[in-house]
């Protein structure tokens, strides 16, 4: 009987486990970080350019969808008594922002091009209504795909790290240019030998 009873179990646990994991897969991103990371600059191996520009246009986006489904998460903390919670979320809040740049010069990836217009996408941290870093940033692009299946070009931002666009300084563009150069040596396989 307990080998019948084992048998059924594994049985049973088979679509179970399918459904847990089919809930996995179709789950959205997590809005908060459990732990905050330190900014790693190898992250900007994944632009596909790098470059050093000046900041043209900051334009706060926000989703009518993500604010509806930032409402229901306020409205569901305040009904389980976590009203310090659901206070410290604000009722509207950017979701992402659309930024120009004028590019000065470009330190890794193709094309070359003047000017860039890219999407900000963070669940880090809270965004700002407007740009208040500084003017000539260095930034790494890549293309993408949005939620809604539209190709952009995204800003490259590190989860739960802090912002990945940088003052345009000697040091950080010479940090920069150094993490790519030893992330380039590792995919070329020289970290093996």
């Amino acid at each position: 009987m307990e080998i019948g009873v084992s048998r059924a179990f594994r049985l049973n646990a088979v679509p179970v486990c399918v459904v847990f994991l089919s809930l996995l897969e179709l789950s959205e991103p997590a809005i908060a970080c459990a732990t905050f990371h330190e900014r790693d600059l190898n992250y900007f191996s994944n632009a596909q350019i790098v470059v050093r520009a000046r900041m043209i246009s900051y334009q706060p986006i926000f989703d009518p969808e993500l604010q509806e489904r930032r409402r229901q998460f306020r409205e569901a903390l305040s009904k389980n008594g976590n009203h310090q919670s659901a206070d410290s979320l604000s009722d509207r809040s950017v979701d992402s922002a659309r930024m120009k740049f004028e590019v000065k010069e470009t330190i890794s990836g193709f094309p070359r091009l003047g000017d860039w217009e890219a999407i900000w996408v963070n669940s880090t941290f809270e965004m700002a209504d407007q740009w208040t870093g500084p003017e000539n940033v260095i930034v790494g692009l890549r293309a993408a795909i949005d939620r809604h299946g539209a190709p952009i070009i995204e800003v490259i931002q590190q989860p739960c790290a802090p912002v990945m666009i940088l003052e345009d300084t000697r040091d950080n563009r010479n940090a920069i240019t150094n993490a790519l150069r030893d992330q380039g040596r590792r995919h070329a396989g020289y970290v093996f030998q």
